[in-house]
């Protein structure tokens, strides 16, 4: 497929909003999640197929409910392939999120879920995000080179597709990007102090598309619009809340 380091980062942060709700989720929208989680993954080709590379019937056996694992694999192969079928079958399967899949995880139903997504939907998680990065870092720092990605057996290759001959840049549309910069401060200053690896990054991201965008003759309303969503999905306090507000009315006229 080919795709511009524009369209990686927003592939990117649909993911990490997703997957952060699962990882976070309670014993009452597990099971929602997940199915919402798996959709967006065989929706997605770019990551659809690195996981089918990996995939092998022989990694997993149709399981009882409240089978606790110790171990998903020996290897990253194994491990992917196997919590991708598991969950699939989970998903078809099973109803209820915590009394199938992790009761015996922990004693209190919320705790035996935290235990369960941290024990085996977090290493998957990570698996598919560090190919992402990897894709990221391969492509370089160019955002409008398309690039045709390849993907062979779990195997990466990143090549500038070949029609890519004009490279268009970046114009100022008139936004106040100084008071675009003040508002980015006042949210980093109230961001919640318990905030996760996964949603310091989704921040990070979320940010970053917003500040590029803006200053495009054409900003993209979709990639703008995945990233307030990604920012509005971390949890925090008043202050947090009033700076995410600030920075959506700001873009407003942008996305309409």
């Amino acid at each position: 497929m080919e795709i511009d380091k524009k369209h990686l980062k927003l592939i990117s942060m649909e993911f990490r909003t997703i997957a952060n709700r699962l990882i976070n989720c309670n014993h009452q929208t597990g099971m929602d999640l997940l199915k919402k989680f798996l959709a967006y993954i065989d929706g997605n080709e770019l990551i659809s197929e690195y996981i089918k590379g990996f995939v092998n019937p022989e990694d997993f056996s149709p399981a009882e409910p409240g089978v606790c694992y110790i171990s998903t694999g020996d290897t990253k192969n194994e491990e992917i392939s196997f919590t991708y079928q598991y969950l699939k079958y989970c998903s078809i399967t099973f109803q209820n999120y915590y009394r199938d899949m992790a009761f015996n995880y922990a004693r209190e139903a919320n705790d035996a879920v935290k235990e369960f997504n941290n024990r085996i939907i977090l290493p998957f998680v990570n698996y598919i995000e560090s190919y992402l990065t990897e894709i990221g870092i391969r492509m370089g720092y160019d955002e409008d080179v398309k690039y045709m990605i390849n993907v062979n057996g779990g195997t990466t290759q990143v090549n500038v597709a070949s029609d890519n001959a004009i490279i268009n840049a970046l114009q100022n549309n008139g936004v106040d990007l100084e008071q675009l910069k003040k508002l980015i401060s006042i949210l980093r200053a109230s961001v919640p102090s318990a905030m996760t690896e996964e949603e310091t990054e989704l921040l990070n991201d979320s940010i970053e598309t917003i500040q590029i965008e803006v200053q495009c003759a054409r900003p993209k309303k979709g990639l703008i619009r995945t990233a307030l969503a990604g920012i509005n999905a971390i949890k925090g306090g008043a202050e947090f809340a009033a700076a995410v507000i600030a920075i959506y009315q700001f873009v407003q006229p942008l996305i309409g």
